[in-house]
């Protein structure tokens, strides 16, 4: 300390020059994000696009670890592919008995590996359309149609080709491809949704939040958004379209599937209760109480604490906004903080709210620390499961918690906003991207 003093009192040039140059590390580091340039993010792009796609080729072609013993590819889709295939075979309820659908999987692949089935008969309904292809066939089918419709999803929100190429090839999105999951498909259908509010088309927006009950865990914050916000045709549609979705499928795979459906629900319960899956590969808050040594009843206090608290945001943020930059991301980040049981490539939905984030930085310039805290979510996207599981450390609530606070962030921000002194901007404190 006495030698900093001294340097500041015999070099108080020296001592200015330095504290100048912190101060502009800072800036330029933390706070503008400047770093973060186009040809950077264009090369980390196109790295992240090889990389994966050389991946799903060895994955899907090359023989390796993710094969059964007689080598059927062993991940999530199987258990798609297998539900649909039931479908067709004239016994889908077979899906909803965990003992009979996990003797369909070993006779398969020859390997005790399986996997649950937990999504209701709509889902499967869908799935029984790609079912009709080979197993990898329909793999590959099913996640390059899904995140093409992320894509388009993206080009609607940006505006940008090139823009939303880069948002499908974040870790998340190459993570839930890998695994053959549905999150590409449910981030789209969240982005056709908002897409459609942003546009007054209130009746698409409510098919396709609809149709985003093939996983409604996810939705279960959509309601309270558009009652805050008044928007009763979204909801009536969305409340037909659910009801049609629904029948449809009763009336192709038979009533008693519903009802095998509700019957097996308290196994997913107790799956999620007793560590069915790996707590470590859960981003819920109540995963990440597990991880941290909390027992059950304790992780979901903390839980409904922070579902309180979300649902408290989405009314606040849809009733007093009707900017997309506030909405999309207290919506989609409470979506993700609301259930208890989010698995890792569901962080691929939080492409959404970044879209939109993006979209209002490049146009009208981003807040202070903005890109950076962007650049994290992106950046951690498909990280935090290994963390958990490798290093005990469960950060995978902070990544939706920050989208969440940034949406929260510029609704605050616009109502302190005034006319005098420089207007938005001069509030904002708004860094040119």
């Amino acid at each position: 300390m006495g030698s900093q003093t001294k340097i500041e009192t015999e070099f108080p040039g020296k001592a200015a020059a330095v504290k100048e140059q912190k101060a502009g590390l800072w800036q330029r580091g933390i706070r503008s994000g400047d770093w973060l340039t186009w040809d950077r993010i264009g090369f980390a792009c196109l790295f992240s696009g090889i990389a994966s796609l050389l991946g799903l080729v060895w994955m899907l072609f090359i023989p390796n670890n993710f094969g059964s013993p007689n080598g059927t590819l062993m991940m999530d889709y199987l258990s798609f592919w297998l539900a649909g295939k039931q479908v067709l075979l004239g016994t889908p309820e077979l899906v909803y008995v965990p003992s009979e659908f996990a003797a369909i999987q070993k006779d398969l692949s020859g390997s005790d590996t399986t996997f649950g089935f937990f999504y209701p008969p709509t889902f499967q309904l869908m799935q029984s359309l790609f079912a009709v292809l080979p197993y990898k066939a329909a793999f590959i089918s099913f996640v390059a149609l899904t995140t093409a419709l992320l894509f388009f999803a993206c080009r609607l929100i940006t505006g940008q080709w090139l823009l939303a190429a880069c948002l499908i090839i974040v870790p998340a999105c190459a993570n839930n491809a890998f695994h053959g999951q549905n999150a590409a498909l449910t981030a789209a259908l969240y982005a056709f949704f908002l897409v459609g509010m942003e546009r007054n088309r209130t009746v698409w927006a409510g098919i396709a939040i609809g149709i985003l009950t093939i996983k409604p865990q996810l939705g279960i914050l959509i309601p309270v958004a558009l009652i805050a916000g008044m928007h009763w045709r979204t909801f009536l549609s969305a409340s037909v379209t659910t009801l049609l979705f629904a029948g449809l499928s009763a009336a192709v795979l038979g009533i008693g599937v519903w009802q095998a459906f509700w019957t097996q629900a308290p196994v997913a319960s107790a799956v999620m209760e007793l560590g069915g899956v790996e707590w470590g590969k859960m981003i819920s808050v109540y995963g990440s109480g597990r991880i941290a040594g909390l027992g059950y009843e304790a992780s979901m206090a903390v839980q409904i604490a922070f579902s309180i608290a979300a649902l408290v945001s989405v009314f606040v943020a849809w009733r007093r906004s009707d900017a997309l930059v506030v909405r999309a991301p207290v919506l989609v980040g409470g979506a993700l903080l609301v259930t208890p049981f989010a698995m890792s490539y569901d962080m691929t939905l939080l492409i959404v709210p970044c879209a939109f984030l993006i979209r209002e930085g490049l146009k009208n310039g981003f807040l202070p620390y903005e890109k950076v805290a962007l650049f994290v979510v992106i950046a951690l996207s498909a990280s935090t499961s290994p963390m958990a599981l490798w290093l005990g450390v469960p950060i995978s609530p902070l990544l939706p918690l920050l989208i969440l606070w940034m949406g929260l962030r510029r609704l605050m921000l616009d109502g302190k906003a005034a006319p005098a002194g420089g207007g938005l901007d001069a509030a904002r404190g708004v860094t040119s991207g």
